[in-house]
């Protein structure tokens, strides 16, 4: 779920789940605004624009990411860019089996990102988070990868016609440092994002732990300047499949399988398990200052004459990681929780909001802390 706004700045919860379909409800009327389908799947994750909250993002088990503007009218009529999309279904994706209708209400999605072909994402989009200032969006999912993707602003609620544009190639694709799905991608600042992978058990010797990474983009300036300057940013092959235009800034590696997606506001965020609730402050991570395990796990060491000697070097680097995975206690921690020394019931998520931590538990019971008072070492 996410909170937007009406043309008339009245607050508006957007709400999805597993039927793909988004519903949105104004909480002053207590009444249903809109219902909006598209998606060929479970729709994982909803986030509105930081700046503009009437654009929305989905993403979805349908290896697709959909772009939605709240504010353009239920008598809009959607066209595709691509005549053959058209007969995928509404809005060129999912099929109407039953004569419903695309949507009730107002908003329209105005791009689509390509999924399952090409060089889109190969499997589930587990989160998406909007650029603050240019029209890029970055999206995380279960094949490795985080994407980013430009896209058109959508039309304006006066236009008659809202072209549909389906977004075949990313921008940017990054998947040399995540070595299992990534659960959490957000914006820090306009350079730098933040993703999350969850921990993975394969096989024997291959037990990754999860892991937090805070990494810079190098070609936002690049960007940037052509799109001031009205100039189309020109993609390139490489950039576009296994880009390594980053730097990453920071790397803490979590040994817990029930770890969910950060809660973050501002540089504060919360780290949730079943059993230990983490608040982590992100400019305190220490700076990495080593090269990056994963990539060595990727590019072979060309001294290694081998096949043993490499395999006994990548075991090595993995019990390295697993073993620094496990301390409760990282730098960036500045409190915690531990759920089983209060005799507390499961924890379903916890987020940190000006300072106050709201918890969600079984039960359906909710708890509200003050960090400095409640939570304990």
């Amino acid at each position: 779920m996410t909170w937007s706004l009406s043309p008339t700045l009245s607050p508006l919860l957007v709400l999805a789940g597993i039927q793909g379909i988004i519903y949105i409800y104004d909480p002053l009327s207590k009444e249903r605004v809109s219902v909006l389908r598209g998606h060929g799947g479970r729709i994982t994750s909803v986030t509105a624009h930081p700046r503009k909250p009437h654009i929305i993002c989905t993403t979805s088990r349908d290896h697709t990411m959909r772009l939605w503007d709240l504010h353009l009218p239920k008598p809009m009529k959607v066209v595709a860019a691509d005549p053959e999309a058209a007969r995928l279904g509404p809005p060129f994706g999912n099929p109407l089996t039953g004569g419903e209708e695309e949507g009730i209400g107002p908003g329209k999605c105005f791009a689509v990102s390509a999924g399952g072909v090409g060089d889109g994402h190969k499997a589930t989009v587990l989160d998406a988070s909007l650029h603050p200032f240019l029209n890029i969006v970055a999206t995380s999912s279960v094949d490795h990868a985080v994407m980013l993707w430009m896209y058109e602003p959508p039309p304006s609620p006066t236009a008659s016609v809202c072209t549909l544009a389906i977004i075949g190639r990313p921008v940017f694709c990054f998947k040399r440092f995540h070595m299992a799905q990534v659960i959490r991608v957000h914006w820090l600042s306009p350079s730098v994002l933040l993703s999350q992978t969850s921990q993975s058990f394969s096989a024997e010797h291959d037990n990754f732990p999860g892991k937090l990474v805070v990494w810079e983009w190098l070609h936002y300036e690049a960007l940037k300047e052509a799109a001031e300057n009205g100039v189309k940013y020109a993609r390139d092959y490489l950039n576009s499949t296994d880009s390594s235009s980053y730097k990453i800034l920071a790397e803490v590696h979590i040994r817990q399988p029930t770890a969910m997606p950060l809660s973050i506001s501002g540089t504060m965020a919360t780290l949730t398990t079943s059993s230990i609730i983490r608040v982590i402050d992100l400019s305190l991570l220490i700076a990495r200052a080593r090269p990056d395990p994963d990539v060595a796990l990727l590019h072979r060491d060309l001294s290694l004459e081998h096949e043993e000697e490499w395999q006994e070097k990548l075991r090595e680097i993995k019990r390295q990681q697993w073993e620094s995975a496990g301390n409760l206690w990282f730098p960036g921690v500045v409190d915690a929780v531990e759920i089983v020394n209060q005799n507390l019931e499961k924890t379903y998520n916890a987020v940190l909001y000006h300072g106050i931590l709201i918890r969600v538990g079984e039960r359906e019971r909710v708890q509200v802390w003050l960090p400095s008072e409640a939570l304990s070492h």
